[in-house]
């Protein structure tokens, strides 16, 4: 009958005991489960918090380069105009020379005009006079009026009387000038292309400044040497 009752006792109570133990433990290990999930949780949060507040430390050349990046993008120019002249500006003309930079080049030009105008016109009067006074002949041509003077014997002594002569030894017209001596009389560049008044005139001009001796031959055998 003992037996019997240690045997069913076992059977009821111990089971539910063993099982309300069971669920105890089970409930406390269900807890400290629950406490370490916690506890990573917020151990997670608090390093994630910590290293959004701590500064990044980087090294010394790194943080050195980042502050000249820095400094280089707050520099900043201002730039400054200023509108207001000081002092006016003075405008300097230079008044030209009246004498030197008018009146002179003026009658420069006017001269060189009136030079121009006095050769054309000394130029249409010679061909009109030569063409007036040319005479033909079959031996030679003798250009002018005979006048019967020492200076008409002049002329047919050196060329024939002809004021065209041009015989090709460098001597022209009818006093058979050279061209050096000659020089561009009267605006022509040889004699014999000059009328008989130019080569009249020429004659008696050198005969004035040197005598005879521009025609030594003719002139001694003219009797005037």
């Amino acid at each position: 009958m003992i037996g019997a009752v240690s045997q069913a006792k076992p059977s009821g109570w111990l089971g539910a005991s063993i099982n309300q133990e069971k669920d105890i433990v089970f409930g406390r290990v269900t807890t400290q489960q629950t406490m370490k999930n916690f506890l990573e949780l917020i151990v997670t949060a608090t390093m994630l918090l910590t290293q959004v507040a701590s500064p990044l430390h980087l090294p010394a050349t790194a943080s050195a380069q980042a502050d000249s990046v820095q400094a280089e993008s707050r520099i900043s120019y201002r730039l400054q105009l200023n509108t207001q002249v000081p002092t006016a500006i003075k405008v300097v003309t230079q008044k030209p020379d009246f004498d030197t930079e008018v009146r002179a080049p003026l009658q420069a030009a006017q001269a060189a005009k009136a030079a121009a105008e006095a050769q054309a016109a000394q130029a249409a009067a010679t061909r009109a006079s030569i063409q007036l006074a040319s005479v033909s002949s079959t031996s030679n041509r003798h250009v002018g009026v005979a006048t019967g003077d020492i200076w008409e014997q002049l002329r047919i002594c050196e060329a024939g009387g002809d004021y065209t002569r041009n015989s090709g030894n460098g001597y022209y017209g009818a006093y058979q000038y050279n061209l050096g001596t000659w020089a561009n009389y009267g605006g022509f560049a040889r004699p014999d292309l000059a009328d008989p008044a130019t080569q009249d005139a020429k004659a008696r001009e050198t005969q004035a400044a040197r005598g005879w001796s521009p025609w030594p031959a003719c002139a001694r055998k003219l009797g005037l040497l």
